[in-house]
């Protein structure tokens, strides 16, 4: 009898030893940020409306060779050039594209690079769902913003939000988004030396 009652005291402490596992496993969990993230996903051909901050809008991307763009997105309908750095204008209906590049300064041929590029489609959206036609109150809810400047508009004055991780917002005097800002996440959003907001066109 002795053995067995030693043998079923071992399965007891050994039952209990793996509930009490399981509960501190489910209770160890790790408190979610207010400020979720960027999403940090590769971007594929597939993601043509997808916009991935610091990274891309669409299928053009940050870094990337302004000769393959146009290749790729036609010639433009407009845009300016000055300093070593343009700007490629595609409108579609009564939105914009704008690719803001700058070519570096560094060898007998440099490539222009792509810095910036801006939206005003409410097609083109985050993994989060913001895009253009989002509220102010949309943006603060999933990132910590900070106020860059504003500039005069049709409608009003707007203003330019810095989300940070490569990505800032344009919004009107109704704090609803007109415009998406994809720009490098190395440094902190600068507006651009050239003008990327046009009129829109019909």
């Amino acid at each position: 009898m002795k053995p067995n009652i030693i043998v079923a005291l071992i399965l007891l402490a050994a039952c209990h030893s793996n509930q009490r596992g399981t509960v501190a496993a489910q209770d160890s969990t790790t408190p979610a940020t207010s400020v979720p993230s960027p999403s940090t996903a590769p971007v594929t051909a597939d993601d043509a409306y997808l916009v991935v901050p610091g990274k891309a809008i669409g299928n053009t991307r940050i870094g990337e060779n302004m000769d393959d763009v146009i290749k790729l997105l036609g010639k433009p309908d407009d845009g300016d050039a000055a300093m070593q750095k343009s700007v490629a204008i595609y409108y579609k209906g009564n939105y914009a594209t704008s690719i803001l590049s700058a070519r570096d300064t560094e060898g007998d041929h440099p490539a222009a690079k792509v810095k910036q590029i801006r939206v005003t489609s409410p097609a083109f959206k985050t993994e989060d769902s913001l895009h253009v036609g989002s509220t102010l109150e949309d943006l603060n809810a999933k990132y910590q913003l900070t106020k860059t400047t504003t500039y005069k508009a049709e409608g009003g004055e707007c203003t330019v939000w810095d989300a940070g991780h490569g990505i800032a917002f344009e919004t009107d005097p109704k704090k609803k988004v007109v415009a998406v800002v994809v720009y490098s996440p190395e440094e902190p959003y600068k507006g651009a030396y050239l003008n990327i907001r046009p009129g829109r066109k019909g």
